[in-house]
């Protein structure tokens, strides 16, 4: 069993890696485009990092609601019985989702005016997420196609998809923003239009990628019923992150009224603390997969050694990161400015982060863990208990009540995701001990019938 089990941890490990390098890409996609705004003007910066927090959440939901389609792949492998049309509906799922959110992003663009932003800022913005919304749809075509191969364990083409057209987007900005080889100026909506292109053209080589390998005629069908299996299994999937997501802006917006530190630090702290959430969300990923293969074998063993050992890489990498941010906060934050009072604000917020690494990589994980075991429903109202109804008013009460400010709403935000790894944890440990009357079950209706 032991043997097995490093086995498996040894698999998973190389696995992930990949996926971490892709979420890490992903992640940095916005990055390329304030690296060249940065040069064009402050005011553009600007605009493009509020675009960004208003755009993000709608593609953190969409893209939860796509992992649906690795695991399901997976627990078909696992059976040996490939249902038909998995490639084109989970294709027409992305597309529809895509089209979905992209018209509440038109429609929410009508009403940025209620934020409060400046005239000249608000028309930026407008004019960025006007051309970049539409980027949603090609983005989750994207993600359909990774997590469909994922399943088959190809990750290196889609991941190394990503830092490819990364390079390419930041020349692109340049030469859009900027109007270089004989283009107009066209300042922020250059940025946007470079973005939406590399994610259509990513987008679009995947899908030709994925047809070549997948030569089976029943694989280019629509079903139907397959179409609702993976819109079930998805949106609990989506409503849980779309929980989490919401509590961190939440944390933004009460930190945005305290001082000018104060919101700086809890920025540079937000962004440390998404930059190493991309650890367990690769393994979340890779979870998916490898648990929905042996669920689909009906193997308790093989469910039991890949969680551990999904598990086990989460804590030791949520270890290593929560030992830095304990014991040299001031050297990470020093990558992020040189102002001391900062530095000093900042540090005591890094401590909170330090404190939910651990329970936050465990909760991320098992999300994985049980989507394979095809679990969302309850994980997901645990998540909203957790964070809404523990995390959110314990931070509130030691932000204002206590005097802590941002400390409290950090403090907040650790509790409540500690509350849910237990959560999570009890709900993995009562799937697991069903699985012995379930797989006997469905053993019995497999036997030939007299």
């Amino acid at each position: 069993m032991f043997e097995r089990y490093l086995k498996q941890l040894k698999e998973l490990f190389y696995f992930s890696l990949p996926l971490v390098a892709g979420q890490i890409g992903q992640m940095l996609y916005g990055t390329g485009d304030i690296m060249v705004a940065g040069r064009y003007s402050n005011e553009v910066v600007a605009a493009l990092g509020v675009a960004s927090a208003i755009f993000g959440p709608f593609i953190m939901v969409g893209l939860s609601l796509t992992y649906a389609v690795g695991s399901l792949t997976a627990q078909q492998i696992g059976t040996n019985d490939k249902k038909e049309g998995m490639l084109l509906t989970s294709h027409l799922v992305a597309v529809a989702l895509g089209l979905f959110l992209y018209l509440i992003i038109e429609i929410c663009l009508n009403y940025i005016h209620l934020f409060g932003f400046e005239t000249s800022r608000a028309l930026l913005i407008h004019q960025y997420c006007k051309i970049v919304g539409f980027s949603i749809i090609p983005i989750l075509t994207f993600q359909v196609s990774k997590e469909y191969l994922q399943a088959y364990s190809k990750t290196y083409f889609a991941n190394g998809l990503i830092f490819i057209f990364l390079a390419i987007n930041v020349g692109l900005n340049y030469i859009f923003m900027f109007g270089k080889l004989g283009l107009p100026n066209m300042g922020i909506e250059g940025a946007a239009y470079a973005t939406t292109l590399c994610r259509i053209l990513s987008s679009v080589i995947l899908f030709f990628y994925l047809t070549r390998l997948e030569k089976k005629k029943d694989s280019f069908l629509i079903n139907k019923r397959l179409f609702k299996e993976i819109i079930n299994l998805g949106i609990p999937i989506a409503l849980g992150t779309f929980v989490e997501v919401l509590v961190f802006t939440t944390v933004t917006i009460l930190i945005g009224r305290m001082s000018v530190i104060a919101s700086a630090a809890h920025n540079i702290v937000l962004n440390l603390a998404s930059l190493t959430f991309m650890l367990p969300l690769a393994m979340n990923s890779a979870a998916g997969v490898k648990v929905g293969i042996v669920f689909g074998q009906k193997d308790k063993d093989k469910v039991i050694i890949t969680s551990l050992a999904a598990l086990t890489i989460t804590i030791i990498c949520m270890s290593i990161t929560a030992t830095s941010y304990f014991l040299i906060p001031d050297l990470i934050l020093r990558m992020f400015s040189e102002d001391q009072e900062l530095i000093k604000y900042a540090a005591g917020l890094i401590v909170f982060v330090a404190m939910f690494q651990i329970p936050d990589g465990i909760q991320v994980t098992l999300w994985g863990i049980l989507r394979g075991l095809n679990t969302t429903k309850s994980p997901m109202i645990i998540t909203l208990l957790g964070n809404w109804a523990i995390g959110v008013p314990m931070g509130y009460y030691l932000a204002f009540s206590k005097g802590m400010e941002a400390k409290g709403l950090w403090a907040g935000l650790a509790i409540g995701l500690t509350c849910v790894s237990i959560g999570l944890i009890t709900i993995f440990y009562l799937r697991i001990k069903s699985l012995d009357h379930e797989f006997k079950n469905l053993n019995f209706e497999d036997a030939p019938k007299s």
